[in-house]
């Protein structure tokens, strides 16, 4: 759904062979999934259930797509999940449950598929405009999860020029998203309409 749903389709409409990955929404991928195929111009994708919160669960994920497809090009990260409230209200556990798929998830996907790829590779971080940001009200664990996408993308980007593989993040700002109507009223009176 959301940004990571059009990725999967405009990398097919480019004629990839894609991966969609979920962790819960089996019927959002599968739907994904049919769509691609629908397409009718050769692309080619499957469905692959894994959390990105979990190490071990990327590993597998990135081996199941390998062993699927044949090999790995293009590695989109999108995973995210929102926060939004004062810094002071925080608790531990918000944090972790942020920082844990927004910012570890993502430098463990790429991890995993960087292990993978061959030369001339391609992966795709996904960051947030907030993360750019001079600062956003009640957005720090947030913005902070994907800020770190920023300094992580810079440095991936160095390391991984040795096989040729190119890191990059793509940063963007409202979208209309599931996640945009979860937040937007805080920001916009009447934001969710």
């Amino acid at each position: 759904r959301g940004i990571g749903k059009a990725m999967a389709i405009e990398l097919a409409k480019r004629g990839a062979k894609v991966a969609v990955n979920y962790a819960d929404a089996v019927e959002g991928a599968e739907q994904v999934v049919k769509e691609i195929k629908a397409l009718g111009n050769g692309s080619d994708a499957a469905a692959f259930k894994a959390n990105v919160g979990n190490v071990e669960e990327s590993e597998k994920l990135m081996d199941d797509v390998v062993k699927h497809f044949g090999e790995l090009d293009i590695c989109c990260s999108n995973s995210g999940v929102v926060s939004f409230g004062h810094f002071q209200d925080v608790t531990p556990e918000e944090f972790d449950r942020v920082f844990n798929i927004n910012t570890r998830g993502q430098f463990f996907v790429a991890k995993a598929a960087y292990k993978r790829m061959e030369k001339y590779g391609r992966i795709i971080l996904m960051g947030s405009i907030t993360g750019q940001a001079k600062g956003v009200p009640k957005h720090a664990v947030y913005s902070g999860s994907k800020g770190a996408i920023e300094t992580f993308t810079r440095c991936m980007a160095i390391d991984a020029g040795e096989k040729k593989i190119t890191v990059n993040c793509v940063a963007p700002g409202g979208i209309k998203t599931d996640m945009y109507h979860a937040v937007c009223r805080e920001y916009i009176p009447d934001g969710d309409k």
